[in-house]
Parts: structure tokens; C-alpha cells; sequence
């Protein structure tokens, strides 16, 4: 679709009053995003039988390898424990495929992806762009689990709180622990996210669009001036 200047001001400018409007939320949260290691499972279908090796899986990883996140000071050291213990974890990965009678590949990686909002236990995790180990089984096509590996959220509630409370800063905490008081926000931040990945994909980028912008140069250099 091809979409003349004036759409694309105008198209442009709706999304980012939208994000304007929850600026200091959506920066809160996005700074939540850069300091938390998640662990993502895949399963090879929605079958029974592979949702309960996908169980197996993630049990055998955090019991075997959990541990070690619980040294990591921060997302640096977490990304370092997971880069040295990527053939390790694949190891422990296939050998729980075998032990159960299965001849599925397992794939391993430290990847950068999308997550929607979600929630685990009593936390809440904002929609964004996240660091994650993620491990995907046979096809990867069934149902997913995740967690945090760091800070370490997939011990029991109440390390993984404390943890979290040394990691975050003490707005981003009670966001994440804010229950339903900002279900709005996450959702504002939600749908940003999932208006721009669908502008990109099959129109054009709103943001990089407007970052390059004449206009956008000229309000940054003003409010700097006016700084």
C-alpha cells in the first residue's frame, strides 16, 4: 500500500499522541524490559503428551541450571551465564526429549523478541522487547511457558520477589506488582507496540519515519534550546 506524506503525518501523528500520552509509563516499562532475563519453552504441538514433555523440560532446566542466575548482579551477568551454559542447556534439553521417548531436535538461543503483557503469579509484565533463552521443541508449534530467569522469578514467590525488588527500581517494582492499577497502561503499551509492528510490516515504519523527520529534528533542537 502505497500511502502519500499527508497519511503518513497523519497516521503518524495518532500514534504517537497515543504514545505521548502514556510517555512516562511506557519508558518505566521499557526500562523493565532492559533489565530482565526471560526463559521461553515452546512445545512441539498442543497434544497432551508434548505439553507434559514441555512440563518435564522446564522443570529438568530450572533444577539443573536455575541456580547459577541466582549469581548474576544484573541482565549483563545473567546474558553471560546463559551465552557460557547454551550447549549445556541443550544437552540437558535433548537428554529429557530421549529419556521420555522422543526424537524431537531442540534448538537453544539467546534471543532479543516481542512478549505481550503478561502475567505471572502476582507480577505483571509489561509488553516489550526482552532478552530470552528460549527453547523450542520439535516443530514449535504448540502452546508456550515462560518466566524469568533473571532476576530469578521462577524460584519460589518469595525469593523471586525480593530479587526483583533489588533489580528494579522502586517505580518499576510497584508497577509490576501494582495488580489491576495499571491494566490500562499495559494495554496502551500493548497496542503501541502491536500498531507499530503492523505499520512496519505492511506499510511503513511510523517511528523510524518520524524520528528522520525535518519536523521531529527541529522539536528536538527547540526543546534542547529551550533546555
Amino acid at each position: 500500500m502505497i500511502l502519500n506524506t499527508k497519511t503518513k503525518a497523519l497516521i503518524s501523528g495518532f500514534i504517537f499522541s497515543v504514545l505521548f500520552l502514556f510517555l512516562n509509563f511506557g519508558c518505566k516499562c521499557e526500562s523493565i524490559s532492559h533489565k530482565v532475563l526471560r526463559l521461553h519453552i515452546i512445545a512441539n504441538s498442543d497434544s497432551l503428551e508434548d505439553q507434559e514433555l514441555k512440563g518435564k523440560i522446564r522443570d529438568r532446566v530450572l533444577s539443573e541450571l536455575g541456580y547459577k542466575y541466582s549469581e548474576a548482579k544484573d541482565l549483563m551477568d545473567a546474558e553471560k551465564i546463559t551465552d557460557e551454559n547454551l550447549d549445556l542447556i541443550k544437552s540437558v534439553v535433548q537428554d529429557e526429549i530421549l529419556k521420555n521417548g522422543y526424537t524431537y531436535p531442540a534448538r537453544v538461543s539467546l534471543v532479543k523478541m516481542h512478549f505481550d503483557t503478561r502475567k505471572y503469579g502476582d507480577i505483571t509484565m509489561p509488553a516489550g522487547y526482552y532478552d530470552a533463552l528460549r527453547v523450542t521443541i520439535g516443530e514449535a508449534k504448540g502452546k508456550n511457558w515462560w518466566c524469568v530467569m533473571f532476576p530469578p522469578m521462577c524460584l519460589p514467590a518469595a525469593q523471586g520477589n525480593a530479587a526483583m525488588e533489588d533489580v528494579l527500581s522502586p517505580c518499576e517494582h510497584k508497577i509490576v506488582c501494582g495488580k489491576n492499577e495499571y491494566s490500562m497502561g499495559f494495554k496502551s503499551v500493548e497496542l503501541f507496540f502491536k500498531a507499530k509492528e503492523f505499520l512496519k510490516d505492511n506499510i511503513f515504519d511510523p517511528v523510524n519515519d518520524f524520528m528522520s523527520s525535518e519536523v521531529f529534528k527541529y522539536r528536538i533542537g527547540f526543546k534542547i534550546l529551550e533546555i
